[in-house]
């Protein structure tokens, strides 16, 4: 067998599979705490334990996963301080992103943000939450692509790899759906504000967007004690991944 070929093949299967699981964190499809095995990833993703190990030592060091003492790997637990501290980097740097945005924006990139968010529209009316996280993470980086910043993007993509879980949770909180419905106005508001070019705007109002989910989320989660998230050690399911 030509090794050389063979190296390059795990080297793509290794990035395919870091693509995936950093895609998953950003989707919420993993929420604070819960604990992640090998095993359990390598069958889902239908890959041997190696490029999964791999891909879950570099999301450890991007500090998008934890690793205990005891080698247990698990998504970072959620406590008042980091939400508090993620949401307000998150305003700040995203909003930056979307006033770029709106300076260089297009007749184009309006049309693909109002169809983004008709899709997050119909996935709310349908209370499909896997479609409404989706949705609402393909919205959001529309705009952060736009803003043509590459140091940028790298910023928000390492944000979102720690905000994705959190948001994730909020899909099982009772009036959750309600609280997506308004990111639909939110979102019309920022491509309004793209299309006008009105960059103060566009920032104010994706702030908005961060700000306020964030307001019902702290309303709605349950901390437990000083260092912990909600309580869940499962996984996205109800189950140890």
């Amino acid at each position: 067998m030509d090794e050389r070929v063979r190296q390059v093949d795990v080297s793509t299967l290794q990035d395919r599979v870091y693509q995936e699981l950093r895609n998953a964190l950003y989707q919420g499809r993993f929420l604070p705490g819960d604990q992640l095995t090998i095993r359990s990833l390598a069958r889902a993703l239908g890959t041997s334990p190696m490029p999964v190990r791999e891909a879950m030592q570099r999301l450890v060091a991007e500090q998008a996963l934890v690793q205990l003492p005891n080698r247990t790997i698990r998504v970072p637990a959620l406590t008042p301080d980091i939400l508090t501290e993620l949401v307000r980097i998150r305003m700040e740097v995203e909003g930056y992103a979307a006033e770029r945005a709106a300076r260089r924006g297009s007749a184009a990139l309006c049309r693909q943000l109002r169809a983004i968010n008709e899709g997050f529209r119909k996935a709310i009316e349908a209370e499909d939450s896997a479609a409404i996280l989706e949705g609402n993470q393909r919205f959001h980086f529309a705009v952060y692509h736009a803003a043509d910043a590459g140091e940028l993007l790298k910023i928000i993509e390492t944000l979102w790899l720690r905000s994705g879980p959190i948001v994730a949770s909020e899909r099982n909180v009772p009036g959750s759906i309600a609280m997506f419905a308004r990111g639909v106005g939110v979102h019309e508001r920022i491509t309004s504000a793209i299309e006008r070019r009105d960059a103060a705007e566009a920032r104010f109002a994706l702030a908005l967007d961060i700000r306020a989910a964030a307001a019902w989320f702290r309303r709605n989660h349950r901390f437990e004690g000083p260092g912990s998230s909600a309580g869940r050690r499962d996984g996205p399911i109800g189950r140890t991944l």
